[in-house]
């Protein structure tokens, strides 16, 4: 169908700035967008559907550009313990008890609370990442950067001292990266999946199967998708590896160009920061997970100020509990100005704009996405202004819908979300999603996997089994 919106506040993030239309409108047909202006020069004639936007705002989809959705079913469940902890001795004794189905249905959830709070692409990273496109994205109809992990630990990481090097398989990452090249073969003219290159962290691979990834990488014009200098347990593996950190590690390596998406980056320094944004690397910040995971704040406003490219993501919901990017854009922009001191760092207006075209830009898919402009693939959203959270909005003498939206929303404001030109939300109700399904297995199948688990979560001791004991959990 032709579909219009009219009368609505148009965010275009076209220009310098958001590219704000009052009174604006905007159709769309065949998956493209194929008009965005004042509503008075939208010609409804051939459109099929004219719909009403007024009290609302109409932007692009949100891009949620790092996440690992099959791990929602775990939600609530590693959280509140040291950083050095928290993957091997919180997470990891849940974890190992998934099963076949699991990873879907945790991310058929995840990819629903999404939906939900109005993002439209998802930078998934997983193994076995080929399941979720075909079971959770294609039937969904959700845009998706998709990741395979590569991996080569065979290490039991949780009987292990930090400081004791993982032992490495090159094999099985070999494996994964003729999974990743499949993939390539398989979605190379998909309009709505695209395929990145994912080594897991520098401290999980060998020298030869990076150098054997980045090879693949520039055959393939594609980005290289890779956690960064995300803790002490990276630090302490990294140092004992390479007898450097990371960055420099990475540098020495040849890794670090306009190809490498370098996700968290919060144990860098700021020397090693200027060194990626002048090599031309991508910064992908997590602010929820990485404040609850490590108790940090991720550089992005110092990678932005140096001329970076910055998206976001919310990482994995066991931690910091959702896949929600009105919250995410909140966060980074408080603890910004938390940890600088400095109120006017990271405002609404930049925020919103790495919510959306950041994430496009990063990815790689700013061509097609991230900005409403004539032409572009008809990811749109639009988000209800009646409530009380985002009332009053006024348009004069300036909107003050921006802040409310960043400072204020939500994301389940959101009452339609078109993706490539068709519905997957419309008024508030999925079209072709049966929400309270997935919810409820997800509930049932939680409770098995948890009660699974409990004999090796508590012998892993994490400061949460202390917790338990205690009463408090």
């Amino acid at each position: 169908m032709d579909i219009g919106i009219e009368h609505t506040k148009l965010i275009t993030l076209r220009g310098s700035g958001l590219g704000i239309i009052d009174d604006g409108a905007i159709s769309f047909s065949r998956g493209k967008i194929t008009y965005v202006g004042k509503t008075g020069g939208l010609d409804t004639r051939e459109l099929d559907v004219v719909m009403d936007g007024g009290g609302h705002v109409t932007m692009p989809g949100l891009v949620n550009a790092h996440t690992h959705t099959g791990l929602t079913i775990l939600r609530g469940g590693a959280q509140d313990v040291p950083e050095i902890e928290w993957m091997n001795r919180a997470l990891g004794p849940l974890a190992k008890h998934l099963k076949e189905g699991d990873q879907v249905l945790g991310s058929k959830l995840g990819v629903i609370e999404g939906l939900r709070s109005g993002i439209t692409t998802f930078g998934e990273y997983a193994y076995n990442v080929n399941r979720l496109i075909r079971e959770v994205y294609e039937p969904y109809n959700v845009r998706v950067a998709a990741t395979e992990t590569i991996n080569e630990v065979v290490s039991d990481k949780t009987k292990m001292r930090p400081d004791q090097v993982y032992l490495l398989d090159s094999d099985r990452g070999n494996r994964s990266l003729d999974v990743t090249n499949e993939l390539f073969d398989e979605y190379r003219n998909s309009d709505m999946v695209d395929i990145l290159y994912g080594p897991q962290a520098l401290d999980m691979v060998s020298v030869e199967t990076l150098h054997s990834i980045r090879d693949c990488a520039i055959r393939e014009r594609a980005k290289i998708h890779m956690h960064v200098a995300q803790g002490e347990r990276e630090r302490l593996q990294v140092r004992e590896r390479y007898g450097s950190s990371t960055v420099k590690a990475l540098d020495e390596l040849d890794m670090l160009d306009e190809q490498l998406i370098a996700v968290h980056c919060h144990d860098t320094t700021e020397g090693e920061r200027r060194l990626m944004v002048e090599s031309g690397v991508s910064m992908v910040g997590c602010p929820s997970s990485i404040a609850m995971i490590d108790g940090m704040v991720p550089p992005v406003g110092n990678f932005l100020s140096m001329g970076g490219k910055v998206a976001l993501g919310t990482d994995q919901a066991p931690g910091p509990g959702t896949h929600n990017m009105f919250r995410e854009m909140r966060t980074i922009s408080l603890l910004t100005k938390t940890l600088y001191r400095d109120p006017t760092l990271l405002p609404p207006w930049e925020t919103l704009r790495l919510g959306c075209l950041g994430g496009a830009e990063v990815l790689g898919m700013d061509d097609r996405i991230g900005t409403l402009e004539e032409g572009k693939a008809a990811d749109i959203i639009t988000i209800d202004l009646s409530g009380p959270n985002l009332t009053p909005s006024v348009s004069r003498p300036f909107d003050s819908c921006i802040p409310n939206l960043v400072y204020s929303a939500t994301g389940f404001e959101v009452d339609n979300v078109i993706i490539n030109g068709e519905f997957v939300i419309r008024n508030g109700d999925f079209v072709n999603i049966d929400e309270e399904v997935v919810l409820e297995k997800a509930r049932s199948r939680a409770v098995d996997i948890f009660s699974e688990a409990e004999k090796d979560w508590e012998e892993a001791g994490s400061l949460l089994v202390d917790m338990h004991r205690k009463g408090f959990i």
